[in-house]
């Protein structure tokens, strides 16, 4: 029996779970082109929480590759000899004190600059993998086994099966499931970049961060955690949140239908908000109507999209399989997003090198096997973001509960 070669296959989008995809499958022989709409050198360098079963898989799927070299290659603080450790503990920030201790047993996790991340991953092979960017998806045609696709700049090319690993916004979903479309959280979410010197950092973050790369900071239905997005010997540079429920149908803050443009701007109620707080150390001096206008800030509208199986069914009968953000977007208070794009690369590339010469049967086999996860994760992250912002007294209450069950075992 003659084998046939594996065909191109079209990868859309050059994020975590179309690099991962791309790489493992040029690892495996199988051609490839991963295309991206933005350049090369687009910034996304925030960090995010690799979690154990996510980073395991990654590992496992490149060769059982070690943790510690994923570690040096990835983690936010990896410049200063760091493994991007990240502590469970939740602080009042109105106060510094610890509210919620990490149990003994903590979930294996750390957390990674994300631009190292993709690029770690795009570079751990043998051989260079395909990427065009600059490639906007504009249109595409596709039947099981050929798929035509043209980009906005002219470029067009054939394979036999697209993947959409396009994000919450993927030109691929819209074009093909057009009433699949992400539902907004109504939550209040800004975020803001800035940098300090080490001995800035070492005299105002490090007294509660200690050798952590994240202080999670809760108040009064509101969160404020500051993270090390990336640091060397001279500077720091980190990220906040200020995240929190909508208050009514007018909330000034909430603005889901802000373009890029004006989502930038910060608006006179944030910096009055911002004001009316009581903040201690370092929240303080970092969340404050002054600091912020010296940051880079964005409003962050937070968006999820549940995809039923009749529709990633129906889109996979023509040549069409959908990966990470553009088929399971989760609010991003669970930290659970990235991993499952990973995942979900990770399982597609063992189907199709089970099944080099059939791809249908390879993107069944992936979806009978990731769907269940990435369901359960939807409904998991949606409630967590209730969990997370709930009212002061109820944090101190689990505070007081886990300290009586600490001293009754």
């Amino acid at each position: 029996m003659v084998v046939k070669p594996p065909s191109l296959i079209l990868i859309i989008g050059a994020g975590l779970s179309g690099l991962t995809l791309g790489r493992l499958l040029t690892n495996a022989g199988i051609p490839n082109i991963v295309f991206e709409a933005s350049p090369p050198k687009r910034r996304q360098g925030f960090s995010i929480t690799l979690r154990g079963w996510g980073y395991e898989a990654l590992l496992a799927a490149l060769g059982d590759v070690s943790l510690s070299s994923l570690q040096k290659g990835v983690a936010s603080d990896r410049l200063i000899g760091g493994a991007g450790w990240l502590e469970h503990a939740r602080l009042d920030n109105s106060t510094g004190e610890v509210l919620i201790a990490p149990d003994s047993a903590s979930v294996a996790a750390f957390r990674a600059n994300r631009n190292a991340l993709r690029q770690w991953i795009a570079d751990y092979g043998e051989e260079s993998m395909d990427i065009r960017y600059n490639h906007r998806l504009k249109s595409f045609q596709s039947k099981p086994g050929s798929v035509h696709v043209e980009f906005e700049n002219g470029a067009r090319f054939s394979g036999s099966l697209l993947v959409a690993a396009d994000g919450v916004h993927s030109i691929v979903r819209q074009q093909i499931l057009p009433h699949v479309n992400p539902e907004v959280i109504p939550a209040v979410v800004y975020h803001g970049d800035f940098s300090v010197t080490r001995e800035e950092f070492d005299r105002t973050f490090a007294p509660l961060m200690g050798k952590a790369n994240i202080i999670a900071g809760l108040g009064d239905n509101f969160n404020t955690p500051i993270t090390i997005a990336d640091a060397n010997k001279q500077r720091y540079y980190l990220d906040w949140s200020y995240s929190r429920p909508v208050k009514g149908a007018s909330d000034p803050l909430y603005r889901p239908d802000a373009s890029a443009e004006e989502a930038k701007q910060i608006p006179q109620a944030l910096l009055e908000e911002l004001g009316s707080l009581q903040l201690a150390e370092p929240w303080a001096s970092v969340l404050n109507p002054e600091a912020i206008q010296e940051h880079s800030v964005f409003s962050w509208t937070s968006r999820y999209v549940n995809m039923p199986p009749t529709d990633f069914e129906a889109a996979a009968k023509e040549g069409v399989v959908f990966l990470g953000d553009s088929w399971h977007a989760m609010p991003i208070f669970g930290g659970e997003g990235g991993n499952h794009a990973i995942m979900d690369a990770v399982e597609l590339a063992e189907a199709m090198t089970s099944s080099p010469s059939d791809n249908t049967a390879a993107i069944a086999a992936f979806y009978k096997r990731a769907a269940p996860r990435t369901g359960d994760a939807i409904k998991r992250t949606r409630q967590r973001f209730l969990i997370m912002h709930r009212p002061l007294a109820e944090w101190r209450d689990l505070a007081e509960k886990k300290k009586s069950l600490a001293i009754g075992r």
